[in-house]
């Protein structure tokens, strides 16, 4: 009898020895510190948490993360699913979602309102203005530790091990940390019908400036506009003939590196350097040809792809996003093809391609520590290969995770678009890039060179503005606004 008793009371005890160890060994995913937090107890109550074995974070204390997710052209099936299969894993986190199209100035409105209770723990879009003075003003979490959590289906790798390369390298730093971090790939250029391509033996895939020119030369011959995007939101030329190719002109004059640091730092000149301005005069020149659609002042994005689907215009410019947008659109036997516009006179020279992160993630900095721990954990379980694998056969999504890229068995699972975007990438060698700034400017001639160049983008493509002297009033406009934030 006595024995009983006292093999039971050391099992106890020895049990409440590993709890207490493993709580002040553990902290989120092995990268969080400290012990996870527990309820008080009342004197003679025994102080026993339980913790998930694989984070550190408690069972059985309730959270509600708050979610602000904007729909876009991934829409949201994807991830009620991933968030279906996080709370069945972790029951005691609840995830409160509100979802909209304009979640920008849903998020404006919030954090103008400095309620910290009532903003959201989690958002997967920049506000208005982006993120760079919130996270200067300490309003963001740093999300670094992110990259070295271990993978829910892979315990062995780290979230940067099994990271599509470059993503890593490409996320935006402010002041020597990184507030985002994104889920999925994105890639830009210009997206077009295959069979349409094929029909009229149009080239599919131009390997320099020439060509490409030759390219287009062929398909307004047949009759057709070789190039469309959305006028009402004339930023969408950028997926296409956006900062990448200042960057690839870059390259080739011997200076990538220098430019790249020049543009996150606004180092002037912006507007009016060599690269920037020769690829606005080769777009005007484009414009002067013909070469793009002459109903773009009045399209939206939407309208400018269903130019395509309809054998209206050849190409647009937009991103990998396009056939999960455009799929109540899109004919049964569709198949989209994939190129970049090559800036380059020969193979010899890098091809570059805009090259994106989506899905972007952002964690309020004023919350409770156990909040922003499982927000980490959400953001992680979105990585999950079932997760991703989702995401890009449903919503369209490229991948963050290099192993589904690499396998496949899987790629041949993926939409039309990304299959040839990740072909055309492989096929050409290609660089790709994201364009980010490391720092912000807040002066209000920094948004009005901005307006002044939106404005005009449309009429340098239908060929009636010489783009130079606008990117030298642009350029007056930023330099007051560079002295300004200097000051």
């Amino acid at each position: 009898m006595f024995n009983t008793k006292m093999k039971r009371w050391m099992s106890a005890g020895a049990a409440a020895i590993l709890s207490a160890t493993m709580l002040a060994a553990c902290g989120g995913n092995g990268n969080t510190s400290g012990p996870a937090s527990s309820p008080s107890n009342s004197p003679g109550q025994s102080a026993e948490v339980e913790v998930y074995p694989e984070n550190g974070l408690p069972k059985n204390e309730e959270v509600t993360l708050k979610v602000g997710y904007f729909i876009g052209g991934y829409g949201r099936e994807w991830f009620d699913k991933a968030v279906e299969s996080f709370t069945k894993k972790y029951p005691n986190v609840k995830i409160d979602i509100t979802a909209s199209s304009d979640m920008q100035t849903i998020l404006s409105t919030k954090i103008s309102a400095g309620n910290d209770k009532d903003m959201f723990d989690l958002f997967n879009t920049a506000p208005a203005g982006g993120v760079v003075s919130l996270a200067e003003a300490g309003k963001l979490e740093p999300m670094d530790d992110i990259w070295d959590y271990k993978l829910p289906d892979v315990p062995d790798k780290t979230v940067k091990d099994l990271s599509m390369p470059g993503m890593y390298e490409s996320t935006p730093l402010i002041q020597g940390k990184r507030y985002e971090f994104a889920i999925f790939t994105s890639f830009g250029g210009l997206f077009y019908n295959k069979k349409l391509f094929e029909e009229h033996g149009w080239n599919q895939n131009p390997k320099t400036w020439e060509e490409f020119k030759q390219l287009l030369a062929d398909i307004k011959a047949d009759g057709i506009a070789p190039i469309t995007f959305p006028g009402i939101h004339p930023n969408y030329h950028t997926w296409a003939f956006g900062p990448a190719k200042n960057f690839e002109l870059a390259d080739i004059n011997g200076h990538a590196e220098q430019f790249i640091e020049n543009y996150k730092t606004y180092t002037l000149p912006q507007y009016t350097n060599p690269e920037t301005v020769e690829t606005w005069t080769r777009f005007y020149e484009l414009g002067k040809l013909g070469y793009f659609a002459e109903g773009l002042p009045a399209l939206t994005h939407t309208q400018s792809q269903m130019q395509v689907l309809q054998g209206q215009a050849a190409m647009v410019s937009t991103g990998t996003h396009v056939e999960n947008e455009m799929k109540e659109a899109t004919p049964a036997d569709f198949e989209w093809g994939f190129m970049a516009v090559p800036f380059r006179d020969s193979e010899d020279q890098t091809l570059w391609i805009r090259s994106g992160t989506t899905g972007f993630n952002y964690i309020w900095a004023a919350k409770p520590d156990l909040n922003k721990k499982w927000a980490k954990e959400l953001i992680v379980w979105l990585l999950h290969l079932d997760n991703q694998q989702i995401a890009a056969e449903e919503a369209g999504a490229l991948p963050m995770r290099k192993d589904l890229t690499e396998d496949p068995s899987r790629t041949v699972n993926l939409t039309s678009s990304a299959q040839a975007v990740l072909k055309y990438i492989a096929d050409n060698k290609a660089h790709t890039y994201k364009a980010s700034r490391s720092v912000s400017i807040s002066d209000p001639n920094l948004a009005q060179a901005e307006k002044l160049l939106n404005e005009n983008i449309v009429k340098f493509a239908l060929g009636k503005q010489d783009p130079k002297p606008i990117l030298e009033e642009a350029e007056k406009l930023l330099t007051k606004a560079v002295e300004a934030a200097k000051k």
